[in-house]
């Protein structure tokens, strides 16, 4: 029988010896291949047991160390034969001269038919030449057949991707991880994904940065985008903005099929999603993004959320966080399609002006049946001071009772409710127009039982629009 089917008397004590290689195997694909490779001096029986993982896991952190790292790479893949590579991953600190070395290990992953390929390539900064042009991925890897996963870290101008027309046959999982990006081969990358249903860009940028990203993905059903920028820098006592060049940043989007889409974001980009028809969830969260009161910030976050919105306004699920979103500075500022198949809706709301946004929302989701929101501590904190500037923002109602509320909407849960005065006008306003409402639950955010008692019972004196509802003030687990 083959090496794969062996299965060795264990010895006294010792029962993990006696599993089958392929289980063993398994077990090894969890450890670093340095630590996998170790294991061969524990007897006979491990000796060549590393050599069938499945995963090669290579990681230098520093440069110095290249020379007996990359020794051992060579023997790692000489010894393991002809065995697959299910999956690569290579992360390295290197030298412009190193470059050549790391060629044939993934012309050997390629030619084992590598399905996923993780590659994390850190160039020395001393040692670039003034001709210096970047790690250019090898022609074998973006034309191979058999690679479904390809997780990059691209820093600053350090990997440079050349693809052909017809590369990345059978990719369907992309993570790019930015780090102060450079150079055009992120644009480079996502035009040639043909048949791509996975992506994922996350990282960070530098305040000046300017990123052009065009995703053009036939197949594509999930996209999510995690990007941060500094935008504020500490200065003599204060926080004070940074020159502002966020509209040098686009990201646009051409993904028929594209179902979900996440973005977290604490600058706001420029968002543009074309032909988004399939898109039925949206998670957009802008951190604890505010304009600051630079009327350039504001206008050009209201021209950047209008055509955000306006790609998103098919979708049944929307769950949206930032204070940014109700600034009283930006609200009148950007309008909002509407959402006429939003069914579920999830806010988190932070600043008291973020009512109005409440309002805006029910307004223009006429056929909402769920609706989530959470107000978070800070908000509660600056409700406290009601001679704040906050307090532009206290609840209003509005002119007209949203459609929403008389015909669809049914179920209404509260997080973080610490009853507030105009927490409590809310609840009030939705109970009473609320003509289909079944269910209310409120989470608070701490309350004594006797606050909770009296809050029950102030909840229950309110009129209600719908004579099947029912009020739940949820019990806080200690």
């Amino acid at each position: 029988m083959g090496s794969n089917s062996r299965c060795c008397k264990p010895c006294i004590g010792d029962r993990i010896s006696g599993l089958p290689d392929a289980i063993l195997s398994h077990i090894l694909s969890f450890l670093t291949t340095e630590d996998a490779v170790k294991t061969s001096v524990l007897s006979h029986r491990w000796f060549d047991v590393w050599t069938s993982v499945p995963k090669i896991n290579l990681t230098l952190r520093s440069q110095a160390a290249f020379e007996p790292f990359a020794q051992f790479v060579d023997r790692v893949l000489f010894f393991r034969g002809s065995s697959n590579i299910h999956t690569f991953q290579l992360r390295c600190s290197v030298i412009e001269e190193d470059f050549c070395r790391i060629d044939p290990w993934i012309y050997t992953a390629v030619r084992r038919n590598v399905v996923e390929f993780e590659f994390d390539l850190e160039v020395d900064v001393d040692s670039k030449s003034h001709r210096y042009e970047g790690y250019e991925l090898p022609r074998r890897l973006l034309m191979c057949n058999t690679l479904e996963v390809l997780k990059l870290t691209l820093n600053h101008k350090d990997i440079i991707i050349n693809p052909p027309s017809d590369c990345f046959p059978s990719l369907k999982f992309l993570h790019v991880t930015l780090q102060y990006p450079g150079g055009r081969s992120l644009e480079k990358l996502l035009t040639c994904c043909p048949v791509l249903e996975d992506l994922i860009i996350e990282g960070h940028l530098k305040h000046d940065s300017v990123v052009n990203i065009n995703v053009s993905a036939p197949k594509l059903k999930r996209l999510r985008m995690r990007l941060s920028m500094d935008l504020v820098r500490w200065d003599e006592g204060d926080y004070k903005m940074l020159e502002y060049k966020c509209k040098r940043i686009y990201i646009n989007a051409d993904a028929p099929n594209l179902e979900e889409f996440n973005l977290e974001d604490n600058f706001l980009a420029s968002y543009s999603l074309n032909n988004a028809k399939s898109l039925s969830k949206a998670m957009i969260d802008l951190g604890r993004l505010y304009t600051l009161e630079d009327p350039d910030f504001a206008r050009d976050s209201a021209d950047r959320m209008h055509r955000l919105f306006a790609g998103i306004h098919n979708v049944t699920y929307l769950s949206l966080s930032s204070p940014v979103y109700g600034d009283r500075f930006t609200r009148d500022r950007y309008h909002l399609p509407t959402f006429n198949i939003l069914n579920r809706l999830e806010l988190h709301l932070e600043p008291c002006f973020s009512w109005q946004l409440l309002t805006k929302l029910l307004n223009i989701s006429p056929n909402l049946e769920y609706l989530v929101f959470t107000i978070h501590i800070s908000y509660s904190a600056k409700l406290e001071n009601r001679e704040s500037e906050f307090a532009v923002g206290q609840w209003s109602q509005p002119d007209f009772v949203p459609i929403c509320l008389l015909s669809s909407l049914k179920k209404i849960c509260i997080q973080g409710f610490h009853a507030w005065p105009d927490e409590i006008e809310v609840v009030k306003y939705l109970l009473k127009h609320g003509e289909v409402l079944n269910m209310v639950k409120i989470y608070p955010s701490y309350f004594h039982s006797e606050e909770e008692m009296k809050l029950r019972q102030k909840l229950s004196m309110f009129p209600k629009g719908s004579r099947t509802c029912q009020i739940e003030v949820m019990k806080i687990k200690s």
